[in-house]
């Protein structure tokens, strides 16, 4: 439990005030309250996306094993229905108005049937498919506030970024005019209708690119995106776009922003690991992700915030049950964290962070 909870909670008398004040002068940087997303009779949680309303969605492991999204309301977790035909269900994303997107599947002897969904947070019992050809299987990535969807059709195999609106219906945005074998995704899109993501040529590395809803074409997003290992994971409506690239030819790919043509690490955001990715960006500028290094298997989730990047479990007022954080993977306007970490031996579980406010008395001693 860190300080700044303890302050919050313990009994206050004038000693323990004094000894307050000196572990808060240790403990500098933001501060978070840190729970789980308990799912009654699930296995594995896995979060996905969270709105301003602190509506998560993402998808759960049952008893069964089959795949179940869900929406999170900040207490109850509402388990999202699916066509009858398909087993497993999985939302990736949601919109300020409480528009969530994903995916529903099922296995059968011929291979896997999907179709791509719409739920609405105030009516989550109901659904619309919005896609549903099995030539041209949708999985949708991003939704934005005017309700355009993004993500990766599968067409035989063979991956092309798509973008679809009520209105508009489905746009086949293809592969980026480099060579035979390419395949393309779309990630996220802001509010502009401004596109991120990413393609490779089979078995081959990630490269960034970016598009815009409405007109045709996918490009670099930023200068030397094409040459390096390199993908966009989330964008925000500045257009500072967040994810991950290999900047010294190492293989180790670290979390950047893209913003204006020009790719900058985040600083401090490896906290001291090999590599990781940038997932999440506010409004504000608080990006979120994970740094890593798969030959030791440490994982940590971090928070970039006022130009510092911090290990979020580390500030955060307990464990949860996490003995550590693999990612971070959305923020939202007033700061809120969702992600998914490790617990127990094998399982993984989602939480929630949500900012803890320094207490003012706290703030400049107690000289005054």
């Amino acid at each position: 439990m860190s300080t700044v909870r303890r302050c919050l909670i313990a009994p206050v008398s004038a000693t323990f005030l004094l000894a307050c004040a000196t572990a808060m002068a240790g403990t500098p940087g933001p501060h978070y309250h840190l729970v789980q997303i308990n799912i009654p009779g699930a296995v594995n949680v896995f979060v996905a996306d969270i709105n301003n309303a602190g509506q998560a969605v993402g998808y759960y492991v049952d008893a069964d094993f089959e795949n179940q999204a869900f929406l999170f309301d900040g207490t109850t977790a509402f388990t999202l229905p699916r066509p009858a035909d398909r087993m497993d269900g999985n939302a990736t994303a949601i919109n300020e108005l409480g528009q969530i997107v994903g995916t529903t599947s099922t296995i059968t002897d011929d291979g896997s049937l999907s179709s791509a969904m719409l739920w609405d947070a105030a009516h989550p019992e109901s659904y619309t498919v919005i896609g549903d050809d099995q030539a041209n299987k949708l999985n949708p990535a991003d939704i934005n506030d005017a309700g355009v969807v993004v993500g990766l059709a599968s067409q035989d195999g063979a991956f092309r970024a798509f973008s679809w609106s009520a209105g508009g219906g489905l746009v086949d945005d293809g592969v980026p005019p480099v060579g035979d074998g390419a395949q393309a995704y779309w990630s996220a899109l802001n509010n502009d209708g401004h596109i991120v993501g990413g393609w490779n040529f089979i078995f081959g590395a990630a490269h960034a690119t970016s598009g815009q809803f409405g007109t045709p074409g996918i490009t670099p997003l930023a200068a030397g995106t094409y040459d390096a290992k390199s993908v966009a994971h989330g964008i925000n409506d500045a257009d500072t776009a967040v994810g991950e690239m290999d900047l010294d030819g190492s293989g180790n790919a670290v979390p950047v922003t893209f913003a204006g043509g020009v790719v900058a690490a985040i600083p401090g955001a490896l906290l001291d690991l090999a590599a990781g990715g940038a997932y999440g960006i506010n409004e504000q500028g608080v990006i979120v992700g994970r740094a890593q290094d798969f030959a030791t298997l440490a994982f940590k989730a971090f928070v970039f915030i006022d130009g510092v990047s911090w290990d979020l479990l580390e500030q955060s007022d307990s464990d949860a049950g996490f003995p550590y954080l693999l990612k971070a993977v959305a923020v939202n306007e007033s700061g809120v964290i969702v992600g998914v970490g490790r617990i127990g031996d094998f399982d993984v579980g989602s939480f929630i962070a949500t900012p803890i406010a320094d207490d003012a008395i706290f703030t400049d001693g107690f000289d005054g």
